[in-house]
């Protein structure tokens, strides 16, 4: 370890603030769930190369977010493990590594150690000494790639500066293959954001559609191109001209995780069921610790199991789909969200005792941020109005649940938990919950 002078120690932060890398984009962990990050990052890395979506130097790039995940979480010497890996990967390719050099000498310099900061800044001045920055670009395309990528992957806060990016890299090089992708995906991320709060975004209207199109037109076997523009018409009622694009791209990229996924999720919505689960579970033999395609094929078994409203009609289904969910939360230990789905399964083949305890289990987590919190309230809320009979507890934690205001979809949910309550003119709990949500209106606590 070192630590150099006053002045050295600001000379040297200077240096690093002028650095292209994650620790100067304003990546901040408030943004996004990093847990949910993680998992996604850990199945990149641990796929083999025909499973992964076509986009350069995914791999390196990866071990890179990976790091950046991990020093957010508090976890430098995680995050050197991946960094070390992200230069192993482009050992071939000086430009490659620049941001990787420049997540490293951050990391060092957090950790203490001053003097091994300043190598990697000064195999960076050699980088560039090497590889001048062609005019009129600013950066390196290597540089200028991953900083759109990581703006794009890490949160829908930066879904306007990613889109923006790959718009000005397409000023440059309208053909290219790269920038069109990234400027399609940012498109269909923010319509993406638009459509979840409310907007009605028109086929004829739409620039996600024609740039993706455009996108496709360039790279004819992306099938992340092609599920992308398959879920487009899926929200517009086009569900034969999304089911075309859905198979093609399982023609043209059958063991690509992303591509399963989101077939897999299509299919679920479609209410075909089987095919779903053939898909996903023929993926499972190539990617067997993959949390997500575990929550997948566990979601299909249990509304594979539903009928009518909401009743069950197949416990043994509930079963396979406890037994994945188990999975996932093994998987992904930190990850809060598929733990109360487990307690919910659990309760559905009537063991209730065992969701009980895991349930009072996450209550008493003093760590839980306010949103899974939330989701804890509408969950157990569930539970006990569902399976325990108890209508005033589950009263009591919808209006917890919306104590917490409206931080994520789970207050809607409590809220209208609550209203539906309210309908019944039997309901001994009627003014009580109506008192309470009249409340929240003089207060203004609503949208």
């Amino acid at each position: 370890m070192s630590a150099g002078s006053g002045d050295e120690n600001e000379n040297l932060r200077s240096d690093l603030k002028k650095l292209e890398c994650h620790f100067t984009w304003g990546l901040t962990a408030k943004d996004a769930d990093l847990n949910f990050l993680e998992v996604k990052f850990r199945d990149v890395v641990s796929l083999p190369e025909d499973s992964l979506p076509q986009e350069i130097n995914l791999q390196g790039r990866t071990y890179n977010h990976l790091a950046y995940v991990k020093h957010l979480q508090g976890c430098n010497q995680e995050a050197l493990g991946y960094l070390d890996k992200a230069v192993e990967e482009n050992a071939d390719n000086a430009k490659s590594c620049i941001v990787t050099y420049g997540n490293l000498a951050w990391v060092h310099h957090l950790m203490g150690d001053d003097r091994e900061a300043e190598t990697y800044l000064r195999r960076l001045e050699e980088i560039n000494e090497s590889f001048p920055t062609p005019p009129p670009a600013a950066l390196h395309r290597e540089v200028f790639g991953e900083k759109a990528w990581s703006l794009l992957k890490f949160s829908k806060n930066h879904y306007e500066e990613a889109k923006e990016c790959f718009y000005e890299a397409l000023q440059r090089e309208p053909d290219d293959k790269e920038w069109n992708t990234g400027y399609a995906f940012s498109l269909f991320r923010w319509d993406g954001w638009r459509i979840m709060s409310g907007e009605q975004i028109p086929l004829s209207t739409s620039r996600s559609v024609k740039q993706l199109e455009r996108a496709l037109e360039l790279d004819p076997d992306n099938g992340v191109i092609m599920v992308y523009l398959a879920r487009v018409f899926q929200n517009n009622g086009k569900k034969l001209v999304a089911w075309n694009h859905m198979r093609k791209a399982l023609e043209v990229s059958p063991n690509n995780l992303s591509v399963v996924l989101k077939v897999g999720k299509f299919l679920r919505n479609m209410h075909s069921y089987d095919m779903a689960l053939d898909v996903l579970n023929k993926m499972l033999k190539i990617a067997p610790d993959s949390a997500r395609l575990h929550h997948e094929i566990a979601n299909n078994y249990r509304w594979k199991a539903i009928i009518g409203k909401g009743h069950l009609r197949n416990p043994e289904l509930i079963r396979r789909s406890i037994s994945h969910k188990e999975e996932e939360v093994r998987l992904n230990p930190s990850y809060f969200y598929p733990q109360l789905e487990l307690a919910m399964r659990y309760a559905e083949v009537q063991e209730v005792d065992r969701a009980e305890r895991m349930f009072q289990e996450m209550f008493a987590r003093p760590d839980l941020k306010p949103a899974d919190r939330q989701a804890l309230h509408r969950m157990y809320g569930d539970f006990q109005k569902y399976h325990m009979g108890s209508m005033r507890t589950a009263v009591t934690h919808y209006m917890e649940g919306m104590k917490l205001q409206n931080i994520s979809t789970d207050w809607k949910a409590c809220h209208k938990r609550l209203l539906k309550i309210t309908e019944s003119p039997e309901s001994p709990m009627r003014f009580e919950i109506e008192e309470f949500l009249s409340s929240f209106q003089r207060n203004s606590f609503y949208d």
